[in-house]
């Protein structure tokens, strides 16, 4: 039993071995990654502190890029900088922020009041469609700051497509996290009905025609399960505290217990306005995740595995993920054949060596400038505005 189990693991291993790149390959792309890293973090700015900060980002940019490579796991080493830097690095700059800013964290009527409140890309859709429809700002932040993050986000995702789920989003952290506690899932869920899988996208209809009609971002206001730790409301009448249960129901529902019981992503699978957006706008991005049918072993490893339903017996059969693939690398990781990897649009060419090091800079850049904010905040006691 040993030896069979043994020769079964050696095989794996064999099987996966064309995931990796030499050390040479692997060590030239890091160092290519640092440097960019380091002109675009650095700016030409050479005091210490930002120094400091940019020497931090090259560090672990340089040593995520090798390491992907070299040892073919994208997973784990994706996760440490998508929950440990992008999320709760920003999670403590947005709260500085606040509490700079504001005086503190909950969201007050002044702070609505005067517009100043940090618009997320998650209001996208449902504020960028009435005003360019009808010329109208129906969220408390200046207009600038509208097409700061518009711009970046349709950057990022014509570049790397649902990948923004994966690599990029500060706040897919939280069910990301509880989501990979435990070894198995309590609540085994892999087969969603097909009107789960639709309703994002009914639900993102539905806050664009409500804030274009009402002008009014009932999701933000209303709904959002991250307003349990980003922008918690003051609570002082009857109707706050009904609107602050919901925020609490629904965050332990969709981002802590839900994530924890089924090892899903469920808020970015079937709750958040963007995903459809991200997923749409997407599919014409150059990189893809492909299964090569002629290694699969239809084990069904990916289709358990994959937190956010990306991968279906269907989808499996056909060599390729749905189109809400978020590019994580969990399948890559868990496949023992080595049959799925990242491939250019239209072709079966592997792009792994350049999508990693390319979504790694991504990540980190933003990552740079929640950094900075800390670090600006601890050297001088003041923080620079999201706005």
């Amino acid at each position: 039993m040993f030896q069979s189990n043994k020769s079964e693991s050696k095989g794996a291993r064999c099987g996966t071995d064309h995931l990796k790149y030499s050390f040479a390959v692997s060590f030239t792309a890091a160092v290519i990654t640092g440097l960019i890293l380091y002109f675009l973090v650095g700016r030409g700015d050479s005091s210490s502190a930002r120094l400091a900060v940019t020497a931090f980002i090259v560090i672990i940019g340089t040593a995520l890029t090798f390491f992907i490579l070299w040892t073919g796991r994208v997973n784990f080493l994706r996760m440490v900088t998508f929950i440990g830097i992008d999320g709760l690095i920003f999670t403590i700059a947005l709260s500085l922020e606040h509490e700079v800013q504001r005086g503190s964290i909950l969201l007050t009527s002044q702070a609505l009041n005067s517009n100043s409140v940090p618009i997320c890309p998650i209001t996208i859709p449902f504020v960028a469609v009435p005003y360019f429809t009808e010329g109208k700002m129906v969220f408390p932040s200046p207009v600038t700051s509208l097409f700061a993050v518009l711009f970046m986000w349709l950057g990022l995702v014509l570049i790397l497509g649902r990948g923004w789920c994966g690599w990029i989003c500060f706040f897919g952290w939280m069910d990301q996290f509880f989501a990979s506690l435990l070894k198995k899932p309590i609540i085994p869920l892999e087969n969603p009905p097909k009107w789960a899988k639709l309703f994002p996208y009914a639900f993102m209809l539905f806050l664009i025609l409500v804030s274009a009609v009402f002008l009014i971002p009932i999701f933000c206001a209303f709904i959002c399960p991250l307003r349990i730790i980003y922008d918690p409301p003051g609570v002082t009448t009857t109707f706050e505290w009904i609107t602050a249960l919901i925020f609490v129901t629904g965050g332990l529902i969709f981002l802590v217990i839900g994530p924890l019981l089924t090892k899903k992503r469920l808020f970015c699978s079937f709750i958040c306005p963007l995903m459809p957006a991200n997923t749409l706008i997407g599919v014409i991005n150059p990189f893809k995740v492909k299964i090569d049918t002629t290694l699969c072993k239809k084990c069904g490893l990916c289709v358990k595995s994959c937190e956010l339903f990306a991968i279906t017996k269907e989808s499996l059969a056909k060599g390729r993920t749905t189109i809400e693939c978020a590019k994580c690398g969990k399948c890559m990781d868990k496949c023992p054949a080595g049959a799925i990897n990242y491939k250019l649009m239209f072709t079966d060419q592997t792009i792994r060596l350049f999508f990693i090091p390319l979504a790694i800079i991504f990540n980190l850049l933003i990552a740079s400038g929640f950094i900075w904010m800390v670090v600006h905040y601890l050297m001088t006691g003041e923080i620079v505005s999201f706005q």
